[in-house]
């Protein structure tokens, strides 16, 4: 939603106190009903929502809208933008705050967390360019993906890879329809998506049975050779609509009504 947060490295080390959730707008009904009880003027949903709730997911802790800024502040409207220093670490202090205030009840997961799999490659390519960050596709059966989940979680979650990355599942070469250069027939896959989020290349193809050990160091040479889109918020607008690009989400796109109704 907005990397110039979200990345933050204070804002990290908070999520880790935090279950954190990522909803994909306008692609399922149900989804959709979530994300309208959080933040929806005049009842309809927005293309983007940001928001911190109450353990019981009711109630906000702070002011829900389009993106972080509307609750830390920054260049509310601007899509993705940079933020201060001041303003985002503020983010990560509002975070450790609550915290302290909503301590759980003392227990933790057992066993390694799981990989914060996006819905399928469709998504994750628009996310990930979303995010300007690179994806990483574990595929092959489901044989082979457990085993290298084994391994890729070992380090998912550590400070040099969590939030620098995402994460898709897939189990067919036809996943990969917009995807070029896919060589491997299973494997960890970097990919680079393009600026629009409708396509993408390989960055890399990392074998299935690689341990954590040697992935770790394939891992980050391979996102090294990322290259996020430097362009404006509103540059991109332009280039896309130059360019013929359309996103055609699952459900229909209700953004444009409500921004009609606020004026």
């Amino acid at each position: 939603m907005d990397r110039s947060f979200l990345s933050h490295k204070s804002v990290v080390a908070a999520s880790r106190k935090f279950v954190c959730i990522r909803l994909a707008t306008y692609e399922d009904a149900a989804e959709n009903a979530v994300l309208k009880r959080i933040f929806a003027p005049g009842g309809t949903l927005q293309n983007t929502v940001f928001g911190i709730l109450t353990p019981d997911g009711k109630t906000s802790i702070v002011r829900a809208g389009r993106s972080p800024a509307w609750a830390f502040g920054g260049a509310a409207g601007k899509g993705i933008h940079q933020q201060t220093e001041a303003v985002m670490a503020k983010m990560g202090d509002t975070m450790e705050a609550i915290a302290l205030a909503y301590p759980g009840n003392g227990t933790e997961s057992k066993g390694p967390l799981p990989l914060p799999y996006l819905a399928d490659l469709r998504v994750a390519l628009n996310v990930t360019a979303c995010d300007r960050q690179p994806l990483v596709a574990v595929y092959g059966n489901a044989a082979q993906r457990k085993a290298m989940e084994a391994e890729l979680t070992k380090l998912a979650w550590s400070d040099q890879f969590m939030g620098q990355v995402q994460y898709v599942a897939a189990s067919k070469a036809a996943d990969f329809t917009s995807v070029k250069g896919l060589k491997a027939k299973s494997g960890i896959i970097v990919i680079q998506p393009e600026p629009f989020g409708l396509s993408g290349n390989v960055i890399r193809e990392i074998a299935a049975g690689t341990k954590a050990g040697e992935l770790k160091n394939q891992l980050a040479q391979a996102l090294g050779k990322h290259k996020p889109s430097e362009l404006t918020y509103d540059q991109h607008r332009r280039a896309g609509a130059q360019a013929g690009k359309r996103w055609e989400s699952k459900t229909p796109n209700t953004d444009g009504a409500g921004r009609r109704r606020q004026r």
